[in-house]
Protein backbone atom coordinates (compact mmCIF):
# COMPACT_ATOMS: atom_id res chain seq x y z
CA UNK A 1 0.00 0.00 0.00
CA UNK A 2 1.43 3.37 -1.01
CA UNK A 3 1.67 6.51 1.12
CA UNK A 4 -1.00 8.14 -1.05
CA UNK A 5 -3.36 5.20 -0.38
CA UNK A 6 -2.83 5.57 3.37
CA UNK A 7 -3.42 9.32 3.18
CA UNK A 8 -6.55 8.84 1.05
CA UNK A 9 -8.01 6.41 3.58
CA UNK A 10 -7.24 8.79 6.44
CA UNK A 11 -5.03 6.20 8.12
CA UNK A 12 -2.21 8.66 8.73
CA UNK A 13 -4.38 10.71 11.07
CA UNK A 14 -4.54 7.76 13.47
CA UNK A 15 -0.84 7.81 14.43
CA UNK A 16 0.21 8.97 17.89
CA UNK A 17 3.45 9.00 19.78
CA UNK A 18 3.39 6.11 22.23
CA UNK A 19 5.74 5.40 25.10
CA UNK A 20 5.42 1.95 26.56
CA UNK A 21 5.95 1.47 30.25
CA UNK A 22 7.78 -1.56 31.58
CA UNK A 23 7.25 -3.59 34.69
CA UNK A 24 10.12 -1.63 36.24
CA UNK A 25 7.97 1.51 36.29
CA UNK A 26 5.01 -0.16 38.01
CA UNK A 27 4.54 -2.17 41.13
CA UNK A 28 5.37 -5.75 40.21
CA UNK A 29 2.22 -7.76 39.82
CA UNK A 30 2.21 -11.41 39.18
CA UNK A 31 0.81 -12.33 35.81
CA UNK A 32 0.36 -8.69 34.59
CA UNK A 33 -0.81 -8.36 31.01
CA UNK A 34 0.60 -5.92 28.47
CA UNK A 35 -2.61 -3.87 28.70
CA UNK A 36 -2.11 -3.48 32.46
CA UNK A 37 1.54 -2.42 32.09
CA UNK A 38 1.47 -0.24 28.96
CA UNK A 39 0.76 3.48 29.14
CA UNK A 40 0.52 5.98 26.30
CA UNK A 41 1.98 9.49 26.32
CA UNK A 42 1.08 12.04 23.65
CA UNK A 43 3.60 14.74 22.77
CA UNK A 44 2.71 18.26 23.92
CA UNK A 45 3.20 21.32 21.77
CA UNK A 46 4.96 23.98 23.88
CA UNK A 47 2.66 26.86 24.77
CA UNK A 48 -0.36 25.34 23.06
CA UNK A 49 -3.63 25.70 24.91
CA UNK A 50 -5.55 22.71 23.67
CA UNK A 51 -8.24 20.84 25.50
CA UNK A 52 -7.32 17.20 25.85
CA UNK A 53 -10.08 15.82 23.65
CA UNK A 54 -8.97 12.38 22.49
CA UNK A 55 -11.69 12.35 19.80
CA UNK A 56 -10.21 15.43 18.08
CA UNK A 57 -7.66 13.92 15.69
CA UNK A 58 -6.43 17.37 14.66
CA UNK A 59 -5.81 18.74 18.16
CA UNK A 60 -2.02 18.95 17.67
CA UNK A 61 -2.14 19.99 14.00
CA UNK A 62 -2.24 23.31 12.14
CA UNK A 63 -2.79 26.01 13.35
CA UNK A 64 -1.37 24.82 16.68
CA UNK A 65 1.72 23.31 15.02
CA UNK A 66 3.19 22.84 11.55
CA UNK A 67 1.65 19.37 11.18
CA UNK A 68 -1.03 19.12 8.49
CA UNK A 69 -4.57 18.66 9.77
CA UNK A 70 -7.01 16.19 8.25
CA UNK A 71 -8.56 18.66 5.82
CA UNK A 72 -5.10 19.69 4.55
CA UNK A 73 -4.11 16.04 4.05
CA UNK A 74 -7.32 15.34 2.13
CA UNK A 75 -6.75 18.43 -0.04
CA UNK A 76 -3.11 17.45 -0.66
CA UNK A 77 -4.13 13.96 -1.85
CA UNK A 78 -6.84 15.41 -4.12
CA UNK A 79 -4.39 17.89 -5.59
CA UNK A 80 -1.78 15.22 -6.27
CA UNK A 81 -4.41 13.16 -8.12
CA UNK A 82 -5.53 16.22 -10.12
CA UNK A 83 -1.98 17.23 -11.04
CA UNK A 84 -0.95 13.71 -12.07
CA UNK A 85 -4.11 13.52 -14.17
CA UNK A 86 -2.99 16.73 -15.88
CA UNK A 87 0.40 15.30 -16.84
CA UNK A 88 2.61 16.32 -13.92
CA UNK A 89 4.95 13.60 -12.62
CA UNK A 90 4.06 12.12 -9.23
CA UNK A 91 7.18 13.58 -7.58
CA UNK A 92 6.54 17.07 -8.98
CA UNK A 93 2.81 16.84 -8.19
CA UNK A 94 3.56 15.90 -4.58
CA UNK A 95 6.10 18.71 -4.19
CA UNK A 96 3.69 21.24 -5.69
CA UNK A 97 0.77 20.05 -3.54
CA UNK A 98 2.98 20.36 -0.45
CA UNK A 99 4.01 23.91 -1.39
CA UNK A 100 0.33 24.77 -1.88
CA UNK A 101 -0.35 23.82 1.75
CA UNK A 102 2.13 26.53 2.77
CA UNK A 103 0.61 28.94 0.22
CA UNK A 104 -2.88 28.39 1.64
CA UNK A 105 -1.68 28.91 5.22
CA UNK A 106 0.13 32.15 4.34
CA UNK A 107 -2.77 33.56 2.29
CA UNK A 108 -0.64 33.86 -0.87
CA UNK A 109 -2.81 34.97 -3.84
CA UNK A 110 -0.79 33.21 -6.55
CA UNK A 111 -2.02 30.09 -8.37
CA UNK A 112 -0.58 27.37 -10.59
CA UNK A 113 -2.09 26.70 -14.02
CA UNK A 114 -2.64 23.03 -13.09
CA UNK A 115 -5.17 24.27 -10.49
CA UNK A 116 -7.18 26.17 -13.12
CA UNK A 117 -10.41 25.01 -14.73
CA UNK A 118 -9.31 26.68 -17.98
CA UNK A 119 -6.41 24.24 -18.46
CA UNK A 120 -7.26 21.13 -20.49
CA UNK A 121 -4.66 18.86 -22.10
CA UNK A 122 -1.95 21.47 -21.48
CA UNK A 123 -4.03 24.06 -23.36
CA UNK A 124 -5.20 27.28 -21.73
CA UNK A 125 -8.69 28.39 -22.76
CA UNK A 126 -7.98 31.98 -21.67
CA UNK A 127 -4.39 32.28 -22.86
CA UNK A 128 -4.87 35.77 -24.33
CA UNK A 129 -6.24 37.10 -21.07
CA UNK A 130 -3.59 35.16 -19.12
CA UNK A 131 -0.82 36.53 -21.33
CA UNK A 132 0.96 33.20 -21.82
CA UNK A 133 1.83 33.95 -25.45
CA UNK A 134 -0.06 30.94 -26.81
CA UNK A 135 -2.58 28.29 -25.86
CA UNK A 136 -0.02 25.55 -25.11
CA UNK A 137 1.23 25.83 -21.52
CA UNK A 138 4.67 24.30 -20.85
CA UNK A 139 4.83 22.02 -17.79
CA UNK A 140 7.27 24.27 -15.94
CA UNK A 141 4.93 27.25 -16.35
CA UNK A 142 1.88 25.16 -15.44
CA UNK A 143 3.41 24.33 -12.05
CA UNK A 144 4.76 27.81 -11.27
CA UNK A 145 2.83 29.98 -8.81
CA UNK A 146 1.71 33.18 -10.53
CA UNK A 147 -1.07 35.73 -10.70
CA UNK A 148 -3.37 35.24 -13.68
CA UNK A 149 -6.35 37.29 -14.85
CA UNK A 150 -7.96 34.21 -16.42
CA UNK A 151 -7.67 31.88 -13.43
CA UNK A 152 -10.75 29.86 -12.43
CA UNK A 153 -10.26 27.66 -9.37
CA UNK A 154 -10.84 23.89 -9.61
CA UNK A 155 -12.19 22.77 -6.25
CA UNK A 156 -10.40 19.59 -5.23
Amino acid sequence: MSLADLMRKGSLRMFATATLATVATHEAASGATVAEVATVAVANSPGAKVEDDPTDLDRWCWPRSDAMNGAEIDRLVSRVELFVGRGVTLIDATALADSLVRRDREGDDRWACVECANLTNRRCATWRRAGTGGPIVPTDLATTLQRCQGFVFVDC
